[in-house]
């Protein structure tokens, strides 16, 4: 029995394979468009329910102000109940897993549980928890495409370009932005690696779901503005200052989020996950109490700050206590356990800083021709969710298409762009790879690089950098190569500065020659060198070194001439060695990671020495039924087993199996060893 619908249609004339998958790329736009038009009005009901008639016309006139610390405690009983009774513990949180997935699992969610996990994040942002609605968005239509290619029984290819094309979709349909939802897709959940084929499934996905969004007449989340002017070339260099004042706090942004998540897992471990969510509720309830902005996206309070001019009650400080705090309280709803998603606080975040930003300006340099705060409060969006998430051009597309205004276009690239630069230098993953890092596993970004471009030189070369002084006599050369067992030495002058270099085959050349006592290093050293420096890829050394059939190099602190190490040809072979080493182990995490994550118990055995299986042939060993051998580590390889491959020492094999049949297989192995 054939068990691939698409392959009976591709036998029926006139269609093709690309037909179905187009069909099926506006099927995955408009189910997702329909799903997220009924989450915003789940939203509003429970923004009714929680907000309006709960806090307001029955708790209000009884406990005053307090009703929303009891509105928003009693929404995280009701999330918490759900999620530990319908959907139970996640590896990840949100669009991590569906990377994860992606990356690992040919993009087959668990999408049965997407139904109470929407109900729970609609509760959760119309309740007024410090959360997003696009990381539930993007699951929604995520669980759609899986679901689709699942039950069509397609290939982990089609399912994960399905899985892309909902997540475009849901970004479209949520934020009315299809280009950005098309950038998300291919930035974050493909990870770089896509064809133009694929290209064109996504697009197609997002165009339905945008489309059907506006025949339906929902209102476009735009976002509006009265008072604005970009100003002049001068205030370019203003916005790239902007970018370099966000980057240390979209790093705190992160490393926040995973600390609060550690603090909740270890202090609330014996909490049941209702009390838990509860206690994050009340938390967030109180700082609400003096800062009301801070409750669910915070869209409208946005826009208010984009239009409230310069002046006014918005002051410098405020702005920057509502960013801070809206920051904090993310983090504490999300490790809570509150459902919602990153996307929103953190362009509210880098609103309230670029606004905060500009109104400071305006007091410290009251120039003609300056930007308007709202013009650095544009770009602060962009800014922070470019350091934050690590996709600038989903970023800078995202917040072009909610404000339709192109003079911001220069603004919001620069800011973006110094951001995630200075950002990456000192952490070097977003929040949803940090994420997936944590639990061991590495995606590589696009195509996988040359081990050797992927390494640098600090990654291999010798320290310290043996010197000598450049009026050092022979005989202390002699002395000095001779106690070191080098080579080559650096030859540098009183203030540790590389003056050249001087190798054995110096000093020999120059006892052939008459009176080798009267000179110095300086007579006989190479003064024009070629030297190195720690953040090079061991690629260009190498090609260096081939060049001039040189041993090695000196490695030069950077920006002065101060040798701090030697890079050649065993050290580049040894640091080679190891990476290949750190790949294999890698691949073999991820191998794993592949296995548990459809539900398989999956363990490592190592064979033992001595241990009579040695020699013998898979296909010779009688393994229990239920044991299945699915790799094999021996040193640096990673193999993949056939009924051939003999069993080597210290192999340690990978085996899929059960709780029992283990015990027998660990029983084997230790009855064959002496």
């Amino acid at each position: 029995m054939n068990l691939d619908p698409l392959r009976d249609l591709r036998r029926r004339p006139f269609v093709s394979e690309n037909a179905v998958l187009l069909s099926l790329a506006v099927g995955v736009g408009l189910a997702t468009g329909i799903a997220i038009w009924a989450f915003d009005h789940g939203i509003e009901f429970f923004h009714w329910l929680f907000q309006e008639l709960l806090a307001e016309d029955i708790l209000h006139g009884i406990v005053g102000p307090a009703a929303v610390i009891i509105s928003l405690t009693m929404a995280g009983l009701i999330v918490g109940w759900i999620m530990q009774r319908f959907v139970g513990e996640e590896r990840h949180h949100g669009v991590a897993g569906i990377m994860e997935s992606v990356a690992l699992s040919g993009g087959r969610l668990r999408y049965w549980r997407m139904p109470f996990k929407a109900v729970a994040s609609a509760l959760s942002l119309g309740a007024g928890a410090s959360v997003g609605p696009e990381d539930p968005s993007v699951q929604i239509g995520s669980n759609i495409g899986s679901f689709l290619g699942q039950r069509l029984r397609m290939s982990d290819e089609r399912i994960k370009l399905l899985v892309a094309a909902g997540a475009a979709s849901a970004i479209a349909a949520a934020f009315r932005a299809p280009i950005a939802g098309v950038f998300f897709a291919l930035e974050i959940v493909l990870n770089g690696q896509f064809g133009t084929g694929s290209f064109g499934i996504v697009v197609l996905s997002a165009v339905v779901s945008s489309a059907f969004m506006q025949a339906i007449g929902t209102p476009r989340t735009l976002i509006t503005f009265t008072h604005y002017q970009l100003g002049g070339v001068g205030n370019i260099a203003l916005f790239a200052i902007l970018g370099l004042l966000l980057a240390p706090v979209s790093i705190l942004f992160i490393r926040l989020v995973y600390w609060q998540h550690d603090v909740w897992h270890h202090y609330g471990a014996r909490l049941p996950r209702p009390f838990k969510t509860a206690l994050a509720g009340a938390l967030v309830g109180i700082v609400a109490l003096f800062l009301p902005q801070i409750m669910g996206p915070g869209r409208d309070f946005m826009v208010e700050v984009l239009n409230s001019g310069s002046g006014g009650e918005l002051a410098f400080g405020f702005l920057i206590v509502l960013g801070l705090a809206k920051l904090l309280m993310t983090t504490v709803s999300m490790a809570g356990g509150f459902v919602g998603g990153i996307f929103a606080p953190s362009l509210f975040v880098g609103t309230m800083l670029g606004g905060a930003f500009g109104r400071l300006l305006g007091q410290v340099l009251p120039l003609e021709g300056l930007s308007n705060p709202q013009g650095f409060a544009i770009a602060g969006m962009a800014g922070m969710m470019a350091g934050v998430v690590r996709a600038p051009i989903t970023g800078i597309m995202l917040v072009f298409e909610l404000t339709q205004d192109f003079r911001l276009v220069l603004a919001i690239m620069l800011t973006s762009a110094i951001c995630i630069l200075v950002a990456e230098r000192i952490q070097p993953s977003g929040v949803y790879t940090l994420g997936l890092l944590r639990k061991g596993v590495r995606l590589q970004q696009g195509r996988d690089l040359d081990i050797m471009q992927s390494l640098r030189v600090a990654d291999a070369m010798k320290t310290p950098a043996y010197a000598i002084q450049m009026d050092a006599p022979l005989v202390e050369l002699r002395d000095t190569l001779r106690t070191r067992g080098a080579r080559a030495l650096c030859a540098v002058n009183n203030a540790g500065e590389l003056q050249g270099i001087v190798t054995l085959s110096d000093l020999q050349q120059a006892y052939e020659q008459e009176l080798p006592q009267t000179r110095r290093v300086a007579d006989i050293c190479t003064r024009d060198v070629i030297t190195a420096s720690p953040d090079e890829p061991l690629s260009d050394v190498m090609r260096r070194l081939g060049e001039r059939d040189l041993w090695g190099l000196p490695v030069l602190q950077k920006n002065t001439r101060l040798p701090i190490g030697i890079i050649n040809r065993p050290a580049i072979l040894q640091a080679y060695s190891r990476a290949v080493a750190r790949k294999a182990e890698e691949q073999h995490t991820l191998e794993q990671t592949r296995l548990r994550l459809t539900g398989a118990h999956v363990v490592d055995c190592r064979v033992p020495v001595g241990n009579g299986l040695i020699g013998q042939r898979l296909r010779d060993i009688n393994l229990p039924n239920d044991c299945v051998i699915a790799s094999i580590r021996r040193g640096s390889q990673l193999i993949v087993p056939r009924g051939d491959t003999r069993i080597h020492e210290s192999d340690v094999l990978t085996v899929v199996t059960t709780s029992s049949a283990e015990i027998r297989l660990r029983q084997i192995l230790d009855q064959n060893t002496d």
